[in-house]
């Protein structure tokens, strides 16, 4: 069966001027990539020029009572961008709101023990706040409705200490030595509730508490001037098992990819690495995904249920994405052998490509 090392979390991830490639469990301190020596062609840039090449995502996939949804901030240095969509199971209704954010310092933080992404946009108030200390995630939405959709409100948090609770950090070739991408995961127990306000020939929808759960996930990589990104994930609880999984597609011509990846599945907060994966939709974006590897562990198929594109363009960046909620079907398995076994299953699929 497939394995691979996990250690504890350096102290750095960038250190005399090279990443520390590998898998990290634990509480990070900092997901800062900055000061790699000539990672573009080994032509030594200044480093606030190499920098500048990092992108950085923060996205939170959760599943929440009546609703699953996805929070997606975008730091692209000049801008930022921030996006909710909700899917809501019973009324089998779509919605999405976005907002821009113009130039800041930074969108997101390289603190990850205490820090916030936030769109201060009076009609689109997105925010996302973590403080370690403190043992709390917490959530805040409230999006302004217009004719076509409603006003929501969402107020939904998390405690680190959960029990279902794994902090994991790999950094990896993206896609040769010289260049990394970093990604810090945390699988959240989550508690609070969505409502949705009133619209023409719709009543308004009563906020209720309850539990669900959430996978919170940060990015930062030296991007290529083109970049296509997919990556699959679920969250939630099967039996007695709380579990969530994030898969990604193979970095393009990536190196090692048996030994540095960031595919993982984490039941009852005991983390199994998984090995490099195989994601192919044969009859297109929208249709069937198929998702396999070669060690037997992953064998899994996903099917759409609703898709939401989105093609933006600022000067010159164009990212085109679709985000996808659908059900998985097929088994996972652990480290110790033991079968998840997914049967329609809800989560969710990303295929993004940004030209830089």
């Amino acid at each position: 069966m497939y394995t691979r090392n996990v250690s504890e979390v350096p102290s750095k991830l960038i250190k005399g001027g090279k990443p520390v490639f590998g898998t990290f469990t634990g509480p990070l301190s900092r997901l800062d990539i900055r000061g790699v020596e000539a990672p573009f062609g080994g032509i030594p840039f200044p480093h606030f020029m190499s920098n500048f090449r990092i992108k950085s995502t923060l996205s939170l996939n959760f599943v929440l009572g009546d609703y699953i949804g996805t929070i997606d901030f975008f730091d692209f240095k000049v801008f930022g961008y921030a996006e909710v969509i909700l899917w809501s199971k019973e009324k089998k209704l779509k919605l999405a709101y976005r907002v821009f954010m113009g130039p800041r310092r930074r969108f997101i933080p390289h603190n990850t023990k205490s820090g916030f992404c936030i769109s201060f946009n009076k009609n689109r108030y997105i925010r996302i706040s973590w403080d370690y200390e403190k043992d709390r995630v917490s959530i805040l939405l409230n999006l302004k409705g217009d004719g076509v959709r409603p006003s929501v409100r969402g107020a939904f948090r998390a405690a680190y200490s959960a029990p279902c609770t794994q902090e994991v950090c790999s950094v990896i070739p993206a896609p040769t030595k010289r260049r990394c991408s970093a990604t810090y995961t945390a699988n959240l127990f989550l508690h609070g509730s969505i409502s949705l306000g009133e619209m023409k020939n719709s009543p308004k929808s009563p906020g209720i508490d309850t539990n669900g759960y959430g996978l919170l996930s940060i990015n930062r990589t030296y991007y290529n001037l083109r970049t296509i990104l997919e990556v699959v994930s679920a969250c939630g609880k099967i039996g007695d098992n709380e579990f969530s999984f994030q898969i990604f597609s193979p970095v393009e011509n990536a190196v090692d990819t048996d030994t540095y990846n960031a595919n993982q599945i984490v039941v009852d907060g005991a983390l199994t690495p998984l090995p490099p994966v195989t994601i192919t939709y044969p009859l297109g974006i929208t249709k069937q995904w198929v998702i396999q590897d070669f060690e037997n562990m992953v064998d899994l198929t996903f099917t759409p249920n609703m898709s939401h594109f989105r093609d933006m363009a600022f000067f010159v960046v164009r990212a085109q994405t679709y985000t996808i909620f659908g059900k998985f079907e097929g088994v996972i398995k652990t480290k110790d052998g033991k079968d998840i076994v997914l049967h329609e299953f809800e989560g969710f699929a990303k295929h993004q490509m940004m030209r830089l």
